[in-house]
């Protein structure tokens, strides 16, 4: 594969900006690098910990809504979405160990499509990761408060300070190690998996009751709307996303060719037989009918299977979005220094700590979710950018089989089989279409949010159009964080 230019507007920097790198580099006894600090099980942690947040606890409804009310559809979709999403992480796979970058679909953008349509990806993701971490951070406040007011709903005020003090400790602890978040992922991951371990044991207690009458005629033989599969698929594939976090940080995983697809495998099918059990221990005592009304589906399973004891699902709730949350900042903090690192972001967000090897202005830069937290409608904003998502997916995948044609001779550790990306592109497009068919205006908002980053693009950050008269006013910035942060650009090559 022959070598690509760096693309990178971090070779202009002012004496003093090189005079502070030196300094701080005579005060170290090794070169300021992430270290390669996960093996399988970090991965593992990481994976599962993103995957499974809060939709197998709280809303289920959907694959059974777009199943039009068959029990036997659902659970299909659910197995059908695992072996799609597994799919996915094969081509994810070859990707990255070819590119050897940390970055994920950041960096296969663009070294496949180049800077501007990477950008646009990142663009998509600083406003709908920031609107989600706002979500996860409202559930958690939510479920954590709510046996605290039992009689009443707790006072906005108090899940929104709440909710802003989780989204700071879990950029601070991103902030102080690199291990650190991983230790963090490990202990969430194992709660949460015993939270579903709870609900999975008094279903399958219940089954040994013969409480089955809700899985009996799995699938009835009345009116099947083919027009509410997109919300199956949607909902299916919103459930199992975040499996690409492993492969965002290639650089700092320990034998990635052996470790980053072995624990996808393991995380994916795990992930998928927790969820189908979870599935069928909720139709033991909740009917197809009240999952699809439910707002809160693990909530009201507690309730009639654990009594007084329902609390602990509501704790597990919280801590399984408190997981997610944790392992998602890690992630995006990663994808956004790789970015800047690039030029594709400013140039402050490619350092790292001296002290901590930590890339704290990039992790910090992800508060801005605080801002979400204000009376917005960010779940319709989600909703909108969820369509743009399936478009990005879809390009994102085209880079292998372009590749496979333009750089035959690129070496590849791991080979993905080309009917993996056949079935998984077809099913993105089905899907893209399906959405927008049924609902054009929507999906239309959300492409046009997108594309607004263009003349951002053009401005900042195009190395031909980009406005030259603010760029002493960007490094004076930069040098000032620089020396706020005590951080430099890395000093050795990771990949």
């Amino acid at each position: 594969m022959p070598e690509k230019e760096t693309r990178s507007n971090h070779g202009n920097r002012g004496v003093d900006d090189h005079l502070v790198e030196d300094n701080i580099s005579e005060s170290s006894d090794e070169k300021v690098a992430i270290p390669r600090h996960l093996g399988l099980m970090g991965c593992i942690w990481h994976t599962v910990g993103t995957v499974i947040g809060t939709g197998i606890f709280i809303s289920p409804s959907g694959i059974l809504r777009g199943s039009s009310g068959s029990v036997g559809v659902a659970l299909i979709f659910w197995v059908l979405c695992g072996l799609i999403n597994t799919l996915g992480t094969l081509i994810y796979t070859e990707l990255s160990l070819m590119f050897k970058k940390s970055g994920g679909e950041l960096a296969f953008l663009l070294e496949g499509w180049g800077p501007g349509l990477a950008f646009l990806k990142l663009w998509m993701m600083a406003i709908v990761t920031t609107a989600s971490y706002c979500v996860q951070s409202i559930t958690i406040a939510q479920y954590l408060l709510t046996p605290f007011f039992q009689c009443s709903e707790p006072p906005v005020v108090a899940v929104q300070l709440f909710a802003a003090a989780c989204i700071i400790f879990i950029v601070a602890i991103n902030c102080i190690n690199v291990r650190l978040s991983s230790h963090f992922a490990a202990f969430f991951t194992v709660t949460k998996t015993f939270g579903l371990m709870v609900v999975i044991a008094t279903g399958m207690y219940n089954l040994g009751l013969g409480r089955v009458s809700n899985l009996q005629n799995a699938f009835p033989s009345g009116h099947f709307d083919v027009k509410l599969l997109p919300i199956a698929f949607y909902s299916g594939m919103f459930a199992y996303s975040g499996w690409d976090t492993a492969l965002s940080l290639t650089e700092e995983v320990k034998r990635p060719e052996r470790n980053i697809p072995l624990s996808l495998i393991i995380s994916m099918t795990g992930i998928t037989i927790v969820y189908i059990l979870a599935n069928i221990s909720y139709l033991t005592l909740l009917s197809p009918t009240d999952i699809i009304t439910s707002e809160a589906v693990a909530a009201d399973y507690s309730v009639l299977a654990l009594g007084r004891w329902s609390w602990l699902i509501w704790f597990f709730v919280a801590m399984s979005a408190m997981g997610n949350l944790n392992s998602g900042t890690f992630k995006r903090g990663r994808q956004v220094f790789a970015a800047a690192r690039d030029g594709l972001f400013p140039e402050i967000m490619a350092m790292l700590s001296i002290t901590r090897r930590t890339p704290i202005p990039a992790v910090l830069s992800l508060l801005i979710s605080l801002v979400y937290l204000v009376e917005v409608d960010v779940i319709k904003l989600i909703q909108y950018m969820a369509f743009i998502e399936n478009i990005f997916d879809t390009m994102t995948v085209a880079v292998l089989p372009y590749y496979r044609w333009k750089h035959p001779e690129a070496d590849r550790p791991f080979k993905c089989p080309v009917i993996a990306v056949v079935i998984y592109m077809a099913c993105q497009i089905f899907i893209m279409g399906m959405a927008f068919y049924l609902d054009p205006v929507k999906k239309s908002i959300g492409l046009v949010v997108s594309l607004s980053g263009i003349p951002v693009y053009f401005a900042f950050f195009s190395r031909r159009y980009r406005i030259k008269c603010i760029r002493p006013y960007s490094e004076k910035a930069t040098r000032f964080l620089q020396r706020l942060f005590v951080c430099i650009h890395q000093e050795k090559k990771t990949y």
